[in-house]
């Protein structure tokens, strides 16, 4: 999405003891607390038809059947509509571009403003700009194990939102399962746990769906998500 930054204690796994189960999602729902960009359709646009101007032959008594007189206009066939112009795969924005003309749309770390600090990126090697869904790691300047983090979603390149409404606690482990589908891993503490222990697992995959233009969650949330 300067970012006005929440005390830690209020994001998942921070140090905070949480007994509550993950949160199981349904697939293909816009969800609260998901993704950012929520649901992005865009309309079609449609190019009103060519009127048909061909014409047939005036028919004169005085010229045989299919001969144009002099002041009759060529029967021409309509042209063919054109194919629409395939869209770029590939945007031509860097990793480093991408995070810095979007970072200011991403949510603070600490959203009640008690701890000033700026998101930086963690990992962006897994931004890919021919990509269908790929994505950035946030974390804060000086960044402990439960320290918040973020991810950045990207569709060939243009910036989607976050994996999650606010930061998580710990870092998320994240795999790609195809061009348009990665599964994230989130860490908590359950009970009395340490950070160190932290045992605490919750499997979500997002996925690009082009029919919506927009994510499709399922799975788990960590306690105190979605």
């Amino acid at each position: 999405m300067a970012l006005a930054l929440l005390a830690t204690g209020s994001l998942t796994g921070c140090g905070a003891d949480s007994t509550e189960q993950p949160r199981s999602m349904s697939t293909t729902s816009e969800i609260d607390g998901g993704p950012t960009s929520g649901i992005r359709s865009r309309a079609a646009s449609s190019a009103p038809s060519a009127p048909d101007e061909a014409q047939q032959p005036a028919g004169g008594s005085g010229a045989p059947s299919g001969t144009r007189g002099s002041g009759d206009r060529a029967s021409t066939p309509a042209p063919a509509a054109s194919s629409p112009e395939p869209k770029n795969s590939c945007a031509t924005t860097s990793a480093q571009q991408a995070v810095d003309e979007n970072i200011g749309k991403v949510p603070a770390a600490f959203p009640d403003g008690t701890q000033n600090v700026d998101w930086m990126v963690q990992d962006s090697d897994n931004y890919d700009p021919c990509a269908e869904l790929s994505w950035v790691t946030l974390v804060i300047e000086g960044a402990t194990v439960s320290s918040p983090y973020t991810q950045m979603l990207f569709h060939h390149g243009e910036y989607l939102g976050t994996t999650t409404s606010k930061a998580i606690g710990f870092s998320p482990s994240t795999v790609r399962l195809d061009d348009a589908t990665i599964q994230v891993t989130y860490r908590y503490v359950e009970g009395s746990e340490s950070n160190a222990e932290a045992r605490g697992r919750a499997v979500s995959t997002y996925t690009w769906n082009p029919d919506t233009e927009s994510i499709d969650h399922a799975g788990e949330w960590p306690p105190g998500i979605g």
